[in-house]
């Protein structure tokens, strides 16, 4: 049964953040609370607090999160948790569970400021060799025979999925959000629309050559399986339905490990930020292929169709495929 402080506080947050952080906060703050039953021997709950508030407090929280310093989180990672914590005080005090915010005084983590210009050269090839061959992820062996059939028809669509991430930028939502219907692949030129970008915005992001073959090769192999719906990436066990976020997560976390690159859906779209910014692409073209706010795009000037185009064909040889 799902704790019943994690239940009041996912109502508190669907009234104002999207499905996603909404995702996000839980996962950190069940993480949190997992933490605390098990190193503090405290089982935070609603009744607990309201009876001994004192028991969550600053010190508890700045032990929390020493202790994913000390276990090698990313900077990036413990800023994450911090703001959530946060969020979860603010909760606690505006519900009146507790009278004080036990996190309105926690220091502030610095995010690693490398982050944000994603994955290199020489990361972006030894991630790229990985979906070069199909993977055995199971050690059973019934599951295996299945999987020999499947495995590479998977690693089509996953390798699909992460040079879509990687150069063409979509966030994970996007990503699974897309359909069939969404993609065009000429011989020289192809495009994705994306219907429901941050805000609500849809825009179109042209894609370099090596996405057009990747999604190609993997619609050939989506026609096998009789699908619910027009999703353009779909499960192969059961169902064929819409892939799942968590789905995406699984798959790149599989090829953190084989490629010993640390990746994840927003270090794919920062590293295409990246590439179009090392390759010379406007800031504002490379706002409008991101669908960055109108406000983040407006401080850069105009950007045409025709430049997004050319920014686009420039990572056409960027790619080890």
């Amino acid at each position: 049964m799902e704790n019943d402080l994690l239940e009041h506080f996912e109502h508190y947050l669907n009234d104002n953040n999207s499905p996603t952080s909404v995702k996000g906060y839980l996962s950190d703050i069940r993480a949190f609370i997992g933490w605390a039953k098990g190193h503090k021997g405290i089982e935070l709950n609603r009744s607990l607090l309201k009876g001994q508030p004192h028991l969550l407090n600053k010190a508890v929280i700045d032990a929390y999160l020493k202790h994913l310093h000390a276990e090698k989180y990313a900077l990036n990672t413990i800023a994450r948790h911090g703001a959530a914590m946060r969020v979860f005080g603010t909760f606690l005090l505006s519900s009146g569970i507790v009278p004080v915010n036990p996190a309105e005084k926690i220091k502030n983590v610095k995010p690693d400021p490398s982050d944000p210009r994603g994955l290199d050269d020489d990361q972006r090839a030894k991630l790229e060799y990985v979906f070069r061959t199909p993977w055995e992820r199971t050690a059973n062996k019934t599951s295996r025979r299945r999987e020999k059939t499947l495995a590479p028809k998977m690693l089509i669509r996953d390798r699909a999925m992460m040079l879509t991430m990687m150069y063409a930028g979509p966030r994970v939502s996007e990503l699974i959000g897309l359909d069939v219907s969404d993609v065009t692949i000429k011989e020289r030129s192809g495009n994705i629309i994306i219907r429901d970008g941050k805000g609500g915005k849809p825009r179109v992001v042209d894609i370099p050559r090596q996405v057009r073959e990747a999604i190609a090769d993997w619609l050939d192999v989506r026609r096998e399986f009789p699908a619910a719906d027009d999703a353009l990436f779909i499960g192969l066990k059961r169902g064929h339905s819409r892939i799942t976020q968590r789905t995406v997560q699984l798959m790149l976390e599989e090829a953190s490990k084989r490629s010993g690159v640390e990746v994840t859906p927003h270090i794919l779209r920062h590293t295409y930020a990246y590439m179009l910014m090392k390759n010379g692409t406007h800031p504002k073209t490379a706002a409008a292929l991101m669908g960055h706010s109108l406000e983040m795009a407006l401080r850069y000037g105009s950007s045409k169709e025709e430049d997004k185009r050319k920014a686009v064909d420039g990572l056409d040889d960027l790619s080890t495929f």
